[in-house]
């Protein structure tokens, strides 16, 4: 970058850097700087190069270690400004000429090492700021006084003098004096009343008493602050309470015993600081200091009875500090000031304070440490206001929910406050239709007078219906003059007028007659959105390109010529070329004046006139210039080695990409764009591993758009170590091992350089530097940063600009080309380079040097709510975010059964093959052909289904496994006479969408079946094989499905004859045969007829439901031998889909049935069905629920408290123990409490189940019952709900 940005720079701050070895040069080219600052940057001299910038106003070169000022400095004529605070000056170091320079008003030479006022200082006669504080001085010299008689800010405190000169008074511009801390005993300030001007006195620590303060102070009327600190007082001096302008007094560590009455003399008072005296009482005059804010008594022996019984009239009054007192307790009176913010009263003797303590809203720290027999008050119950701190301050209203979600909010459920404001848009509404109406009375009523003037009229005259009709008619032949006027309009097109364009900037060849007014050929190229005159009109075209060609021929037998305009498109032009050569055609035959039509003449399809023109030879070359429209060009990454420090917060430092810069002590993370590799050396720490790893995870999801591969290799990883290596330069076996070293004893000493924060200023013809301050207390944080500026990031090893979303652009500019020259100004790695970041989408290092960055609000839930939110302090807290729209929003229609059928059958279509095993034991057994379509609770299967699918759906696994088969099928292919492979063609016909055949492996697991099924499955040599024998011919990817839980697909292939059995599946090496017992199922359908399961449920009537249909199976015997008998019982409101299909399961799905009977509720069925159910008892005759019945979860798993709705084909397994369930019946609101769903989950919940109760009634005007359910207390009317409900599988410990 070039140096053409320095001489615009007017200020700069280079603060906290480190110039102890070389300051940087390129300063001397910012020649029109006025404002530098070099505070904390290791100077032991002032650089040269400043004393060069002749332009230089201000100077600060605080808190560095210079000696002496060079002579040069004296020639710096514009210095107006000096500030050399704590450094080691000398008065041999200062130059006597330097107080000659006619522009210096401030000068700071404080915290050095003067032994005396510097020579010459009194020649600076435009001084104003002088502070010489921190030295050792003893003596001021008198002419200091008699010369600068311009001073108005004087500091000469803590330095050891003992006189100051009565020429003091001639300083009658002096504003603020300050010469405390100085073994003053024996000055008796009488030429101090002389300051008329004065306003700010600083007299601390000089030793006065009563007997030393002179009569005269009361002349200083315009003094506003007054310091007589650690002194010697025993009463405040009377001529200080005539100073009736007084705003801040200091009296503190003195030993002052009582206060007078004229204290109610500063009436302007502000601050009164008497701490460390021995005062008993306040006084009552106090009270009447009713600008008073601030009142520090600590440190007395104050007492109950001291304390002014009207101190509560002190309405401003925001701090009282009384610490280290002899209170017993305070009067009821202090806390009517209604302003306290602090108050600290410990280390008194309190028994009790009053409980109006706690009306104090404003009060934000309270202190009573050691008061060992204090008994606070009651605290009384907090305010709710609206749903409060209780509900973690969000707003459960119906009407602002509704609002959330995006509904619009009913009249009913809208607030008093919203109401009232929709009543005044009414009223405004009112108003206006009324003025309207008022309008139009007016001219009836102006009509009305008009017809009574004719009715007078005509009294005197009878003429008036004479002159109404003539009226009427001339009325009605004005309205015919103006038809005939609209007939005798043509077209429309005639009414429209062409626009005044002008053609000159287009086409400025043609306005000054250089093209067209000769015969010829001539051709233009669209070039950012304008034609460009070519010299030669050859016929050689880009394909990439437009061009608009222009033929100017001699008319026959007439003057002038004839004009034919042509535009080319190139086959592989851009929109926006193509756009503008039409126009721009256009343009050019209206500026012509052609009365023809331009030609459109594209590349490959140019008319044979075109081609004549050339006389027909076209050339079509590659390339072409570049679209006007702005490139989105692909990032370019800069491939990055960063080692990794520390464990609680992880400090990224780049280092080069070499294999020299490997230390097994530690992580490290290579960003190479879209791959990201982290490496974790031998002994590094597992904190930090886990950090680096959460560090890339960041910038993939930051940056990367989660679309970057994440490689992690560990120290056990031999074999990936080479992935890492060869990224690197240099040989991987120059990095020494380690050796019997333990990381316990290597200490990490890297530290981050401290960061430096700037603010590009940019104004007419200037740029100015500024740094934001920062400190361990007040940290650099994402608030700092400002939408409209942009900032610069120092971080030594790289510099950040970050530019904000509505910042300027010449701001933008001048900051990139800033960061380019700080980058190379400072003396830094070689790593180092400048990012460009823009707002809301920051890099993940840029965030790292921010205290704090996150983009989601982190809330502890496991925190009480009064502990997250102060009673005192819910008014104007942010709402914590919830998400309930689920709520809100309609429950889905369920699919019809022609559309299921269809996706029944397309399903099965695709399916190939279907090969079923059961697992038993370690043991994969095929399952008969009988028994596909059973399942059992206490069994897990597998099923291969091989079908076709359609190449597009592949996921990113399927892809890649289909693509190495096809590299290794088409080994050894040959190729036919065409130069094509076998099933490869030439044909000119259109590829249909490719099909493939897919494996994909089911595994079934039953709800009580073991949880080490699936590891073992996936580990199992079983597996091995299928991956073996089927992977090399076709895709294979696994499926997990639990009970209930099926995907529709995998439903479909059984044909609706999906049969769930409790227990486990009988074996032929079973050693005891079951005892034959009834077993009864239920037969439903959740949602469609696709997710339709025949589920054995508890053999009792007390479960049957006229909506739905039961199979029941009763053992019997038959000549001896044991039998069963199936019953078919279809309820009276089952529907007819339920039926058949309950029917089909009975008579097809059991063989082991020796008579299937179908029963009709209500029509006498036989004793023995009754008796195997338990008996005749009463049970449910509808079943309307299933057409409204909804479950939703509420949970805080994504950082907030959402609630979302499960699918219509939901079971108990989606009872989830973590969380809390809302459960809608039609005519009940179920809240299900998990067992270890936290306290805020369930109380939020319950809060959400009445919102949704309140929202049903306001619909449909329906009462819904509340009801809240325990996990494993559940009642039957919950149960019903569930098909297939059984007893929760013990939770153990290491169950999640």
């Amino acid at each position: 970058m070039s140096a053409g940005v320095l001489p615009f720079l007017r200020a700069i701050d280079f603060t906290k850097n480190n110039f102890q070895e070389d300051f940087p040069v390129a300063v001397e080219n910012m020649t029109s700087l006025t404002w530098l600052r070099a505070n904390k940057t290791h100077l032991s001299e002032v650089p040269d190069s400043l004393t060069k910038l002749n332009k230089l106003e201000d100077l600060i070169l605080s808190r560095n270690e210079i000696k002496e000022l060079p002579q040069e400095i004296t020639e710096m004529a514009g210095l107006r400004s000096l500030n050399l605070r704590h450094n080691k000056l000398q008065k041999e170091g200062i130059p006597y000429s330097l107080f000659d320079l006619e522009e210096l008003t401030t000068l700071d030479f404080s915290h050095n090492n003067l032994d005396s006022c510097p020579e010459n200082l009194h020649r600076a006669k435009a001084l104003l700021v002088l502070n010489v504080a921190h030295n050792r001085i003893r003596e001021v010299p008198p002419s200091l006084f008699t010369q600068l008689k311009y001073m108005q800010h004087l500091d000469l405190s803590n330095n050891l003098i003992e006189y100051i000169p009565p020429q003091i008074r001639r300083l009658q511009q002096l504003k603020s004096l300050n010469i405390s801390y100085n073994p003053l005993q024996h000055d008796q300030f009488r030429s101090l009343s002389g300051l008329v001007q004065l306003e700010s006195l600083n007299i601390a620590h000089t030793q006065r008493g009563i007997n030393n303060i002179p009569s005269e102070f009361d002349k200083l009327v315009s003094l506003t602050e007054i310091d007589l600190s650690y002194n010697k007082l025993t009463r405040v001096p009377e001529p200080v309470y005539r100073l009736e302008n007084l705003k801040r007094a200091n009296f503190s560590h003195n030993e002052i015993s009582e206060m007078s009455s004229l204290t109610e003399c500063w009436t302007e008072l502000i601050t009164l600081n008497l701490t460390e005296n021995k005062l008993t009482e306040i006084p009552a005059c106090i009270c009447k200091l009713t600008k008073l804010k601030r009142l520090y008594l600590n440190g007395n022996k104050i007492t109950f009875e001291g304390v002014p019984s009207l101190i509560g009239k002190l309405q401003n009054l925001e701090v009282f500090m009384a610490a280290r007192n002899s209170m017993t307790c305070v009067p009821d009176s202090l806390c009517k000031c209604s302003n306290l913010r602090q108050m600290d009263l410990s280390s008194n003797q309190l028994v009790a304070l009053p409980a109006s303590i706690w009306e104090l809203k404003q009060l934000t720290n309270l202190n009573t440490d050691d008061n060992p027999n204090l008994v606070m008050p009651e605290k009384p119950p907090p305010e709710v206001k609206g749903s409060g701190a209780e509900f973690y301050n969000v707003d459960f209203s119906l009407y602002n929910q509704r609002k959330v979600a995006g509904l619009k909010p009913s009249a009913e459920t809208m607030p008093q406050k919203d109401k009232e404001a929709e009543r005044k848009k009414l009223r405004a509404r009112l108003r206006i239709k009324q003025a309207q109406l008022k309008e139009e009375e007016g001219g009836k009523q102006d009509s009305n007078k008009f017809l009574k003037g004719l009715s007078e009229y005509k009294e005197d005259s009878g003429s008036v219906s004479t002159y109404l009709s003539s009226r009427a008619r001339l009325n009605q032949n004005e309205n015919q003059d103006e038809e005939r006027k609209e007939i005798k309009s043509k077209k429309w097109t005639d009414a429209l007028t062409k626009p005044a364009l002008d053609y000159t900037e287009l086409f400025p060849d043609v306005v000054n007659g250089s093209v067209g007014q000769e015969e010829g050929l001539y051709m233009w190229r669209i070039d950012n959105f304008l034609p460009l005159l070519l010299d030669d009109a050859v016929g050689r075209f880009y394909e990439a390109d437009c061009y608009i060609i222009l033929h100017a021929s001699q008319r026959e037998n007439l003057p002038g010529l004839l004009y034919d305009i042509h535009f080319w498109i190139g086959a592989k032009c851009e929109i926006d070329k193509k756009a503008c050569a039409a126009i721009h055609a256009v343009h050019l035959r209206n500026m012509l004046g052609c009365d023809n039509r331009t030609t459109r003449e594209e590349q490959g399809d140019e008319s044979d006139e075109f081609i004549l023109y050339f006389d027909g030879d076209i050339e079509v070359l590659e390339g072409g210039s570049e679209s006007g429209f702005f490139q989105v060009e692909e990032t370019i990454y800069i491939k990055r080695l960063f080692k990794c420090h520390g464990q609680n917060n992880i400090l990224l430092e780049p280092v080069e990409s070499h294999v020299d810069s490997i230390d097994h002590r530690h992580s490290y993370l290579l960003d190479d764009g879209m791959d990201i590799v982290v490496w974790f050396g031998k002994l590094s720490k597992l904190t930090q591993n886990k950090k680096t790893t959460l560090f890339a995870e960041k910038i993939n999801k930051l940056e990367r758009k989660n679309k970057a591969t994440i490689t992690v290799i560990t120290k056990y990883e031999s074999e990936k170590q080479h992935v890492f290596f060869s990224m690197l330069e240099g040989d991987p076996s120059s990095i020494k091992e380690p050796t019997g070293e333990k990381i316990e004893d290597y200490e990490d000493t890297y530290s981050v350089p401290t960061p430096k924060l700037y603010e590009v200023h940019l104004g007419v013809g200037y740029l100015e530097l500024p740094q934001l301050e920062f400190s361990v207390n007040r940290p650099m944080t994402q608030q700092m940063l400002r939408t409209q500026r942009v900032y610069l990031l120092d971080t030594y090893t790289d510099v950040f600009v970050w530019v904000g979303a509505h910042s300027d652009r010449l701001l933008r500019a001048a900051a990139a080309k800033l960061s380019g020259e700080i980058l190379k100004m400072i003396k830094r790695p070689a790593t180092a380079i400048v990012n460009t970041c823009f707002e809301g989408v920051e890099s993940a290092l840029f965030r790292s040097f921010f205290h704090k960055w996150d983009d989601i609000v982190a809330v502890d839930f496991t925190r009480a709510a009064d502990k997250v939110i102060a009673p005192s302090t819910t008014e104007g807290k942010e709402e914590m975010k919830v998400d309930l729209t689920a709520l809100f929003i309609k429950r889905e229609p369920p699919m019809s059964p022609a559309d299921c059928t269809e996706y029944r059958e397309q399903w099965k279509e695709n399916l190939e093959t279907m090969s079923c095993f059961v697992m038993e034991g370690k043991n994969y057994t095929r399952l008969p052909a009988g028994e596909q379509g059973h399942f059992y609770t206490e069994n897990c299967y597998i099923f291969l289904c091989t079908y076709w699918m359609f190449i597009s759906d592949f996921n990113d696994d399927l892809l890649e496994q289909y693509v190495i088969l096809q590299k290794k099928q088409s080994t050894g292919k040959k190729k036919n006479e065409d130069g094509y492979e076998d099933g490869e063609g030439g044909s000119d016909e259109e590829e249909e969408e490719e099909e493939a055949l897919v494996c994909r492996v089911y595994f079934w697991q039953g709800r009580d079946a073991s949880k080490v099924c699936w590891p073992q499955y996936s580990l199992s040599s079983f597996r091995a094989k299928i991956r073996e024998k089927i992977g090399s011919k076709m895709p294979v990817e696994d499926e997990r499905c639990f009970q209930q839980q099926e995907s529709v697909k995998f439903l479909s292939y059984f044909n609706g004859k999906f049969i769930i059995h409790k227990g486990k599946r009988p074996g032929n090496n079973d050693l005891e045969t079951p005892e034959p017992r009834p077993r009864l199922y239920q037969v439903r359908q959740n949602g469609n007829i696709l997710a339709q399961r025949c589920v054995e449920v508890g053999c009792s009537s007390l479960l049957l439901n006229s909506g739905f249909c039961y199979i029941l199976k009763v053992p019997a015997e038959k000549d001896g031998d044991m039998c069963y008998i199936l019953y078919v019982w279809i309820g009276s409101r089952s529907s007819e889909e339920l039926m058949n299909a309950s029917i089909e399961i009975g008579k097809e799905a059991f063989d082991d049935v020796d008579t299937v009977s179908v029963l009709y509720e209500g029509t006498n069925e036989p004793d023995i069905f009754w008796s195997a159910v338990g008996g005749r008892r009463p049970y449910d005759n509808q079943a309307d629920w299933m057409d409204v019945i909804r479950l939703f979860r509420c949970s805080n798993e994504r950082g907030y408290f959402a609630v979302s709705e499960k699918c219509s084909d939901f079971c108990q397994d989606d009872l989830s123990d973590e969380d809390v369930m809302i459960l809608d019946s039609g005519t009940d609101v179920f809240v299900w409490i998990g067992e270890e769903s936290s306290d805020v989950e369930r109380k939020l919940a319950l809060k959400s189940a009445q919102l949704y109760q309140q929202h049903i009634q306001d619909l449909s005007g329906e009462a819904r019952k509340l009801s809240i359910v325990r996990r494993g207390k559940e009642n039957l009317k919950f149960i019903k709900l569930f098909h297939g409900w059984g007893p929760f599988r013990a939770r153990t410990k290491n169950s999640s």
